[in-house]
């Protein structure tokens, strides 16, 4: 027995040690179990920890699997992080009782609360081992944990540093946990690999991007741009404060600032804004400026929630300075550059062939020769109509189909009557030079745009935008990043399915989406793309996409994207904000995450009120 003596003395200073540092990484609350052997092979990776009733039920949070937990070993002195997985949990009769049906009906309706006061087991996966005492960084847990190796309820701190949670500047939330408020943050370079963002209607799509849009402002990278295709009029509102008024509001507002410190007092906003023909004759009547359109624009849609939240008690100082709109109080103030945009025929005339997505690779290709070869008979849209109606390309035979193709393609865009509207307007690539700031919408919603409008207006976008940035960096002047969001994805990118011409729409613009998120890499130039369905959306963006965020959408949807079952069929009943994190960029690939619900940014549907 005397050779025992010092393993014996030194597994008791261990003990102790243990025991000390388990005091400053968290709240002790339970032992690695003396009873329950732990096992750690090539299969299994699961300890069994003992909690007394007493800690069990001052906890309320204990009782649910997914918290994490943490242990100190008694051998190596490691910090290990554990998940809790499931819980083995008696009634004290059941030790002497059993599961005889006929002894348990005995007594039924007789409550004995002394029988509740037993040990809980529970069974945690080990995910990371960190030895805090020499400062190293966070590896595989691949050892056994000793029996009696005190267990703590880790500090956000301890989390954080152990899942490697606080990645980067981009922060999208919190570990979904009720006990802790560990942040859960990104890199902004992992932007540049594209985030696909799922959930039904109302779970906290919207709320999440407008997070984003937030955090990437506070964060201020020099030179870059967020820009937004607004389809879905959730966004065009962004520079309008958050409704103080609203205390869920409030509280999403708070939560934002235990993420980023400081909320923005406001951000600065240009809307490109899409004006036809029609518009302009039901609207502006015979005035032609860029600020008339902007004053149209205000008492349409700014106005009305400035009036919601003057009713509100929230009163809002509001001018319109040329195309400028100019909004503040004693706690907020932000402008909205309004920039009116139709096409020129003469600026697009060489791009017409690839402008509509419809048009077949014949047709396409027939529209650039015709083109080239009577460029100067060419002065107008319907000046091309005409002369592929009279087929007067001599010496070449154009098929029926693609001549059909051809001409229908046309009067459709004819019929958007976006081309040469006569008012002000301000090029594109104008405003993408020159704008200051740092936040655009393209407003496709109030533009009383149809469908095919939309994805014309959309298509042609990211063509001048990609264009752009490829005029950028070929001059070394690649400054920043891109950061394009796109609302409602399915619309303007939808899967594999339809007729005819759907398909070639889709070959177009699946080619066009799947270059520029490959391309856009080195370039930065990162997608954020937002569906409630990915079997509506294109293959090529549910691949290219590295980050996925999952709200509360059908259990056999999430199944596909990479959810156990349990978890989808948790995640189904989720409150708004709590999603999924799938990301190989953290050292856990996938992490539950509550986000801040509402945005501390404009969040307003007034046909609600």
């Amino acid at each position: 027995m005397s050779s025992d003596v010092p393993l014996y003395n030194d597994i008791k200073d261990k003990i102790s040690k243990a025991r000390a540092l388990a005091i400053t990484l968290g709240d002790l609350v339970g032992k690695i179990s003396r009873y329950v052997p732990s096992r750690v092979d090539e299969e299994n990776n699961v300890v069994n920890v003992t909690i007394d009733p007493n800690t069990y039920y001052k906890y309320p949070f204990l009782g649910k699997i997914g918290i994490f937990l943490g242990a100190i070993d008694i051998k190596t002195l490691y910090f290990v992080l554990l998940r809790v997985i499931g819980y083995e949990r008696n009634d004290a009769s059941s030790l002497f009782i059993g599961d005889s049906n006929v002894l348990n009906n005995i007594g039924l309706s007789d409550d004995e609360p002394g029988s509740l006061i037993t040990n809980v087991t529970l069974k945690c996966e080990m995910l990371t081992k960190v030895d805090f005492l020499s400062s190293s960084e966070p590896d595989a847990a691949d050892i056994i944990l000793e029996p009696q190796s005190p267990v703590i309820i880790p500090k956000p701190e301890v989390i954080e540093r152990s899942l490697g949670t606080t990645r980067g500047l981009l922060r999208l939330g919190f570990l979904d946990i009720a006990y802790s408020k560990v942040r859960v943050s990104t890199s902004l370079d992992d932007l540049n690999f594209h985030m696909l963002i799922l959930g039904t209607t109302g779970a906290g799509k919207t709320s999440f991007i407008k997070d984003l849009i937030a955090g990437l402002n506070v964060s201020n990278e020099e030179g870059s741009k967020i820009f937004i295709l607004d389809a879905t009029g959730d966004y065009y509102h962004i520079f309008l404060p958050p409704d103080r008024s609203d205390k869920v509001v409030m509280r999403g507002v708070e939560e934002f600032n235990q993420l980023y410190g400081a909320i923005v007092k406001g951000i600065n906003l240009d809307i490109i804004y899409p004006v036809s023909k029609s518009w302009v004759k039901k609207y502006l009547g015979g005035a032609k400026s860029a600020g008339s359109i902007a004053k149209v624009y205000f008492d349409m849609f700014v106005k009305p929630i400035l009036n919601h939240l003057n009713n509100k008690g929230i009163s809002i100082y509001a001018s319109i300075i040329n195309n400028k709109i100019i909004i503040s109080n004693a706690e907020w103030s932000s402008q909205v550059t309004i920039y009116p945009f139709y096409f020129r025929f003469k600026d697009v005339k060489t791009i017409l062939h690839r402008l509509n997505p419809y048009f077949t690779e014949q047709a396409s290709h027939f529209i650039k020769i015709m083109i080239r070869k009577k460029s100067k008979d060419i002065g107008k849209l319907e000046d091309l109509i005409d002369l592929f109606n009279e087929n007067s390309l001599e010496g070449v035979e154009i098929h029926r189909s693609t001549r059909e193709n051809i001409v229908r393609g046309l009067y459709l865009l004819k019929e958007t009557q976006l081309f040469d509207v006569g008012v002000e307007r301000f090029p594109l690539s104008k405003i993408l030079k020159e704008s200051s700031s740092s936040t655009l919408v393209f407003d496709l919603y109030n533009s009383e745009l149809d469908d095919f409008s939309q994805k014309i207006l959309t298509y042609y976008f990211l063509d001048r935008l990609f264009e752009f940035r490829e005029r950028q960096m070929r001059s070394g002047n690649v400054k920043g990043r891109n950061v394009i969001i796109i609302d409602e994805a399915h619309r303007f990118f939808p899967s594999s399915k339809g007729g005819e011409e759907d398909t070639n729409y889709i070959r177009r613009v699946a080619g066009k989406i799947a270059t520029m998120m490959r391309l856009g890499r080195r370039r930065k130039i990162g997608f954020v793309f937002a569906t409630h369905n990915p079997n509506d959306l294109s293959d090529i963006i549910i691949q290219l996409a590295n980050t996925k965020i999952i709200f509360r959408i059908k259990s056999e949807v999430a199944e596909t994207l990479g959810l156990s079952k349990t978890e989808a069929k948790i995640l189904n009943w989720e409150r708004n904000g709590v999603a999924y994190l799938l990301t190989p960029w953290l050292r856990e690939g996938k992490i539950k995450i509550k986000a801040p619900v509402p945005p501390p940014l404009g969040h307003y549907d007034l046909s609600k009120t």
